[in-house]
């Protein structure tokens, strides 16, 4: 990758206003390594804005889970869990794919079908 500086400048930014707990700062950071081939930072960063409460931060973060990325191994019940919350939180895109993990048998189901169906319900209205 070719230096440039002021992507250097840019991240540092990034990661300061995240130290001040902007979540959408913690979001960017996680694309930013993502884009970087370093899921382990990527994890770290979407996890902060997950548990922060940034939905589509709980989308990455249950998007790297389900394919083993930043972690030893693919976990797909705690990917269902995250994608969950970003579903419940308005997330369209966390809703199908909660409902397709569903549908495949992966992640834990809560309650009964009627969850299933929920989920694609959700994914209708938005």
């Amino acid at each position: 990758m070719r230096h440039r500086p002021w992507a250097e400048e840019g991240t540092a930014l990034l990661e300061k206003a995240a130290g001040q707990e902007h979540v959408y700062a913690m979001h960017e950071l996680g694309g930013i390594h993502i884009a970087r081939k370093e899921p382990e930072q990527a994890m770290k960063w979407y996890t902060k804005g997950a548990v922060a409460g940034l939905p589509r931060a709980m989308f990455e973060l249950g998007t790297l889970l389900e394919e083993g990325k930043g972690v030893t191994a693919p976990d797909s019940p705690a990917a269902a869990d995250w994608f969950r919350r970003a579903a419940d939180a308005g997330d369209a895109q966390a809703a199908n794919n909660l409902s397709t993990m569903y549908t495949l048998g992966r992640g834990r189901v809560l309650a009964d079908d009627a969850c299933h169906v929920n989920c694609r319900i959700s994914v209708l209205r938005f």
